[in-house]
């Protein structure tokens, strides 16, 4: 367990969120790194802010199983939208005994708040959000969007799960923390992510009991997600074996009943859960490229359709 965690770590924690390494008259945009947002030593976050009007602002908040990674685990294909929109990448708190996941909410509602204001200061309009991450970031990106849409301080244009825990009382979680042997470690998460202390017969060999499901169901974004919910592209490799696809096939089940617009990004490339990602020179991640190449697609026609006024 212990050098699948180091590996699990490593992959999580790799970034930059800087060069792509492009020319220098190709730059326009303008960077700052390393802006507080909040008390907490880990409420920090970089952003960019193109020299012409922006058409939005995208945040994008970092995987880690909520205990790793930060801002600099940026993807490199977000360089490909600095010229024209804000892009802002953020680290937040990590859970622990005492931090949970509605604390992690509470710095990703005061990451947008802070991004609107320094937009403001910096004369630029912020126009929508563009809310996504990836597996635990994912996570915390769909329950701002499918929570805070209604009083978002930068109106939530979409939102992007690249591989997100969208149900965490999913039975195929269990199953596959069970093969990698991390039974013991998934018992452990759930507390710290839901800050709910687990009873006996609480998960079992079978399944959920009535009080484990309402306690995982508190936290998982598909419990949240509505008609009026803000549209998703969902992307998921089917040899996920952390976070199951079942979880992203439900949530497409879920948006196609209420006839939300989203897009759903169903890959069979055995890529997995960290979608191919390698570490450039720079220390960034470039995840698999066709993918890369069909969610800029995907994302610039998002963009187009909700994000202009």
């Amino acid at each position: 367990m212990r050098k699948f965690l180091i590996g699990l770590i490593g992959l999580l924690a790799l970034a930059g969120c800087v060069s792509s390494g492009k020319p220098a008259e190709d730059i326009r945009y303008t960077l700052t790194k390393d802006l507080s947002y909040g008390s907490h030593e880990r409420n920090v976050l970089d952003i960019s802010i193109p020299n012409a009007a922006s058409e939005g602002v995208i945040l994008f908040i970092h995987g880690g199983i909520w205990m790793y990674g930060s801002k600099d685990n940026c993807p490199v294909f977000l360089d490909d939208f600095r010229n024209r929109l804000v892009v802002a990448s953020m680290s937040h708190r990590y859970i622990d005994e005492t931090v949970h996941i509605n604390d992690l909410e509470d710095d990703v509602a005061a990451a947008v708040a802070f991004i609107r204001e320094f937009c403001l200061r910096n004369n630029v309009e912020p126009g929508k959000l563009i809310v996504m991450g990836h597996s635990s970031g994912a996570h915390l990106a769909m329950l701002y969007a499918y929570k805070q849409h209604g009083n978002s301080p930068i109106p939530v244009a979409f939102c992007v799960d690249m591989a997100g825990p969208a149900d965490m009382g999913d039975i195929a979680f269990l199953y596959n923390f069970r093969k990698l042997r991390w039974e013991k470690f998934f018992y452990q998460l759930a507390e710290k992510t839901s800050g709910y202390q687990i009873a006996d017969g609480d998960i079992t060999a079978e399944g959920y009991s009535e009080s484990g499901r309402k306690m995982l169901a508190a936290i998982s974004p598909i419990h949240f997600a509505t008609p009026a919910s803000p549209p998703t592209i969902i992307v998921h490799d089917a040899a996920d074996a952390v976070v199951p696809y079942a979880n992203s096939a439900a949530l497409n089940s879920v948006f196609n009943v209420y006839g939300n617009d989203h897009y759903f990004m169903s890959l069979y490339s055995g890529i997995g859960h960290f979608l191919g990602a390698k570490e450039i020179k720079s220390g960034a991640l470039n995840y698999d490229k066709a993918l890369e190449v069909w969610l800029v697609r995907v994302m610039n026609e998002y963009i187009e359709k909700y994000c202009k006024p």
